[in-house]
C-alpha cells in the first residue's frame, strides 16, 4: 500500500482552530485522479492540495486542488497554505527574510511571496495569474433579497450592484449596506436553484463595509477591519467557506475598479466569524492609470497536524 505523507494547517489565521482547514498532501504522484478525490472526501475539508514535482523546473511544485466535489483550476487558501507549509518543512531553500513560491496550477503559474522572521514562515501573499473579470447580468435586488433572507434595503445599489467576478473562480459578488445584514444572511435554497444556480459566478460572496465599526455588539474580530464578508457554497459538501482566497480576490478586483484612485490600494477583509473560524485576509491591488496591473491576497498559516495515510 502507498503510504502517503499529509500535514494539514489552518489558513488566513495566526491563532490554531481558526481560518480555513487545509490538507496538504505529498507523494500521491501514481493514483488517479478517483483516488485523490476519494482522499479529499476523507478529509473533507473545503480543498486538499496535492503536491507533485514541477513541470517547469523553474517553478517550485506542481499542484491539484480538489474540493469533495472534484477539481479547481484555482483556489485562494490553498494557494496560500500550501506556500506556507512548503517553506515551513524546508522544501523550499530559503536565506533572508522573503521567498517566493512558484506553485503550477490549472489557472497557470501562480506566484506565492513569503515572508519569514527568525527563519520561519510568518505570512504568504498569492499574486492571481488572471485579472479580474466581471459580468454584469444580475437577479434583481429583490429576487437576491429572497434568496439571501434579507431586504432590498439591505443592499448598497447604485455603482456598487452585485455582479459576477473571477480571478480564475467565478463568485457573485453582494455589497451589503451594513455589518448587521452581513451576519443576518442565510441562503434559501429554492429562490437559489431559481435565480442564481447554473449562473457563471453562481456562489453569493456577501460583504460591507465596515467603516471603523467599533459598536459593543460588533463581533470582536470586525475590529479593526474594513469589510467583513461571508462566501456561501449552496448545493456544495461545505455550504459556507470560512476564508476564501479566489472571493476575496475578486473582491479586491472589484473594489479596485471603482475606486477612482491609483496606486497600491489595500483592504483587510473579517470572514468566518459566524462560523466560529474567524479568518483574516490581506487584499492588494497594483493600480496604474485607471487599469488593475495585479491583484494579491495574503495571510498568516498555522501548522496543525502531520502524519501518514495508507491507501489501498
Amino acid at each position: 500500500m502507498p503510504l502517503l505523507r499529509y500535514v494539514t494547517a489552518d489558513v488566513f489565521t495566526s491563532a490554531p482552530f481558526t481560518g480555513n482547514q487545509l490538507a496538504v498532501v505529498f507523494g500521491a504522484d501514481a493514483l488517479p485522479t478517483e483516488t485523490l478525490l476519494a482522499i479529499t472526501r476523507e478529509f473533507n475539508y473545503s480543498e486538499t492540495v496535492f503536491v507533485f514535482p514541477p513541470n517547469d523546473p523553474a517553478h517550485t511544485r506542481r499542484v491539484r486542488i480538489f474540493t469533495p466535489e472534484g477539481e479547481l483550476p484555482f483556489a485562494g487558501h490553498p494557494t496560500v497554505g500550501t506556500a506556507h507549509v512548503l517553506v515551513a518543512l524546508g522544501e523550499v531553500p530559503v536565506s533572508g527574510d522573503e521567498v517566493l513560491v512558484v506553485l503550477e496550477e490549472g489557472v497557470g503559474p501562480v506566484p506565492v511571496r513569503v515572508r519569514l522572521e527568525h527563519g520561519r514562515p510568518v505570512h504568504a501573499q498569492l499574486t492571481t495569474a488572471m485579472l479580474p473579470e466581471e459580468r454584469h447580468e444580475s437577479p434583481s435586488l429583490e429576487q437576491l433579497a429572497e434568496v439571501l433572507s434579507l431586504s432590498p434595503a439591505d443592499f448598497v445599489g447604485g455603482r456598487h450592484m452585485p455582479c459576477a467576478v473571477s480571478c480564475g473562480i467565478p463568485w457573485f459578488l453582494v455589497p451589503l449596506a451594513s455589518v448587521d445584514a452581513v451576519r443576518r444572511a442565510r441562503i434559501r435554497m429554492e429562490p437559489w436553484e431559481q435565480h442564481l444556480a447554473g449562473q457563471w459566478g453562481s456562489w453569493p460572496f456577501v460583504f460591507a463595509m465596515t467603516n471603523g465599526v467599533s459598536d459593543a455588539s460588533a463581533p470582536a474580530h470586525v475590529q479593526g477591519v474594513d469589510i467583513a464578508a461571508r462566501a456561501f457554497l449552496p448545493g456544495a459538501a461545505v455550504p459556507e467557506d470560512p476564508a476564501t482566497g479566489s472571493a476575496n480576490a475578486c473582491l479586491a478586483g472589484y473594489l479596485a475598479a471603482r475606486t477612482p484612485r491609483d496606486g497600491i490600494l489595500r483592504w483587510e477583509v473579517a470572514q468566518g466569524v459566524e462560523m466560529g473560524r474567524a479568518s483574516r485576509l490581506s487584499l492588494e491591488v497594483a493600480k496604474q492609470a485607471g487599469v488593475i496591473e495585479a491583484v494579491r491576497v495574503g495571510g498568516a498559516t498555522v501548522l496543525i497536524t502531520e502524519g501518514t495515510m495508507q491507501v489501498p
